[in-house]
């Protein structure tokens, strides 16, 4: 029954923005990404092997940085190392707490794999492309392809973050 003076369309304030939009669960997806990935990989990579991730790199603007281009990585190789593989997290690393995430690593050590790929934000959905490659072989050993909803969450993770440059005038 309806309260006087509420109509239907009054109490379905979702279609008229009133509320926010559902966030996104990003470490599920990432998590299901890296499920995903090392299903394709597990014949090439051997738990002592040593993966790298690296930032994602923005398909519109690539030599600019986003919060998300280090948190979809650093989500992934997270659960990769819950999963038992040795990850290097550092170069995308956007918090404090990810020490406990760092393998033992000899002086001098190369990576094995590196784990990487590319976003594209469209209108109203963010693509993401995600490989591991072999670097000696030089060869993609596993690649994963989703679609992340581009809510306001996602946006503002994925809005290039201006560089400072400093250029030598001569």
């Amino acid at each position: 029954m309806l309260a006087s003076g509420c109509s239907p369309e009054a109490l379905n304030t979702a279609a008229y923005g009133i509320f926010p939009q559902e966030q996104t669960n990003f470490k599920e997806q990432n998590y299901a990404a890296a499920d995903y990935l090392i299903q394709q990989a597990r014949t090439f990579i051997g738990r002592g092997d040593l993966l790298i991730a690296q930032p994602l790199s923005d398909a519109n603007q690539p030599g600019m940085s986003s919060t998300i281009s280090k948190m979809i990585p650093e989500q992934i190789g997270i659960r990769l190392s819950q999963l038992g593989y040795r990850m290097d997290l550092s170069g995308v690393a956007t918090g404090p707490d990810t020490n406990y995430l760092k393998p033992s690593i000899t002086h001098g050590e190369k990576p094995d794999f590196v784990l990487s790929g590319t976003y594209l934000r469209r209108r109203i959905e963010m693509d993401v492309s995600l490989r591991i490659i072999d670097i000696k072989a030089g060869r993609v050993v596993a690649s994963y392809d989703y679609i992340m909803p581009l809510n306001r969450e996602t946006a503002e993770l994925s809005k290039p973050q201006p560089k400072i440059v400093r250029m030598d005038s001569e």
